[in-house]
């Protein structure tokens, strides 16, 4: 039965390469899905296991100006890809639909231009997964929630897929919800870390979240209802799960949060 996995992982490479694009090839990190899973890997193993077994006899790291610089970093990257993203949508584009955008897989400006957005979100997604490495060393293991950690997990997942299977088209409202709320997020992040405690849009930061998803459901759930879409069935689909069941968890995260600590306050 052993023998049979070189070729199965030889057929999957196969598989994976005829059908992905191209023009992404070149990029560092996205020649091969193993390089991900790589990187998934050794995030899921320091955050669950090696981090919190090597931090439990050490004091906390005190890293507050470093997370101060990276939550200005991610502020300003995150902003500059919305801003990329509104660009294209609404003004490099001479009508985006938003019923079904199809995918430019051509050589064009506009076309390289949703791969390197594409690129830009990916690399966005891991550095993303520097918050949760920041809460270990920390010593705030609590924060290590599943729905932080699968959240994080999935969408350098899922940015990857979008990058070298469907860069652009539809998914690049994905990308542009994704960046303005991490955008708010991380400014929101940049002040608790100066010490402002007492930040009276904090559970509007959720609510934006949840609007989001509701968003992204309805954005990827249209096309499968309405047909007659370029974009691939498959990823509408995986979309559509995904926003639904994303959006679950952060109702539930919200009502554990605010309505839960609102009543015990009463």
């Amino acid at each position: 039965m052993l023998s049979a996995v070189p070729a199965l992982f030889e057929n999957s490479q196969n598989w994976f390469n005829k059908n992905r694009d191209v023009r992404s090839m070149h990029l560092p990190l996205a020649d091969s899905p193993l390089t991900v899973l790589g990187i998934i890997a050794v995030y899921l193993y320091f955050v669950l296991i090696y981090g919190p077994r090597r931090m439990n006899k050490k004091k906390a790291y005190d890293l507050l100006n470093i997370i101060q610089a990276y939550n200005m970093i991610q502020m300003l990257a995150n902003g500059a890809v919305f801003i990329k993203i509104c660009y294209n949508v609404f003004i490099v584009y001479d009508r985006f639909s938003f019923r079904c955008q199809s995918i430019d897989f051509s050589t064009s400006t506009a076309g390289l231009d949703e791969v390197y957005i594409s690129y830009a979100y990916f690399l966005l997604k891991i550095f993303d997964l520097i918050d949760t490495a920041f809460f270990v060393l920390r010593k705030k293991q609590s924060h290590v929630s599943f729905l932080h950690v699968y959240h994080h997990s999935v969408m350098v997942v899922t940015a990857y897929c979008g990058l070298v299977f469907v860069p652009g088209g539809h998914a690049l409202m994905l990308g542009l919800w994704n960046t303005l709320v991490h955008t708010v997020m991380y400014f929101y992040y940049f002040l608790a870390s100066l010490g402002s405690t007492n930040i009276w849009w904090k559970n509007y930061l959720t609510r934006l979240q949840l609007v989001q998803f509701v968003y992204l459901a309805i954005h990827f759930g249209q096309p499968l209802v309405s047909g007659n879409c370029e974009f691939p069935t498959f990823w509408l689909c995986y979309g559509l799960l995904q926003a639904i069941f994303v959006l679950v968890l952060f109702l539930k995260f919200y009502v554990q949060t605010y309505h839960n600590n609102q009543k015990k306050h009463k």
